[in-house]
């Protein structure tokens, strides 16, 4: 059930606004006149599994982008990419993960309430390693100074083809600071 709130607000400076908020729907969204408000969100994890990887939204703004990855062990996984204008959090949920940095280097396996942190342009991957499905937090902040695209520092994996093409190449500067 969807219930709509009406509501004057007053603030400190004696400022008046009328507002109105949906509670209830799943990816709710917050309509206003001059003022931000908190939202509320809950995640359900999705009712049938069809991809190798599904994403579930929760939260977008300008800035911020909170959403829960759910992914099969059979393939889907991502190549290696980096995102220069994001940081992005991962924290799992459920099942375990497997990131790697450059040059497939194990940097963590974070199992359930555990993850990784990736400052914006470091090159990762990961990929789902236990038999239950990965449901995993992600948490992205983005530069809005910055362009927001990906860049692939391998193919895309098989199951990945599939989607619509995302990304650029990495430049040899890229790749070469991404050793250092």
């Amino acid at each position: 059930m969807v219930e709509t709130v009406v509501g004057r607000r007053r603030f400190p400076d004696g400022a008046e606004v009328l507002s109105e908020s949906l509670i209830g729907k799943r990816g709710a969204t917050v309509t206003e006149t001059e003022a931000k408000q908190m939202t509320a969100f809950k995640y359900e994890p999705p009712a049938s599994q069809d991809r190798p990887k599904k994403t579930v939204p929760i939260v977008k703004t300008d800035l911020l982008r909170v959403g829960v990855q759910v992914v099969r062990k059979d393939g889907g996984e991502t190549n290696m990419h980096a995102h220069p204008s994001l940081d992005s959090t991962w924290m799992v949920l459920a099942g375990q993960a497997r990131f790697y940095g450059y040059g497939d280097v194990v940097i963590a396996e974070p199992a359930k309430h555990e993850g990784v942190n990736i400052p914006r342009g470091v090159p990762y991957w990961f990929e789902a390693i236990s038999d239950e499905p990965l449901e995993i937090l992600h948490i992205t902040a983005a530069d809005p100074n910055a362009t927001n695209e990906r860049v692939n520092y391998a193919e895309r994996t098989a199951a990945r083809q599939k989607n619509r093409p995302s990304g650029r190449i990495a430049s040899e500067a890229e790749r070469h600071a991404a050793t250092e």
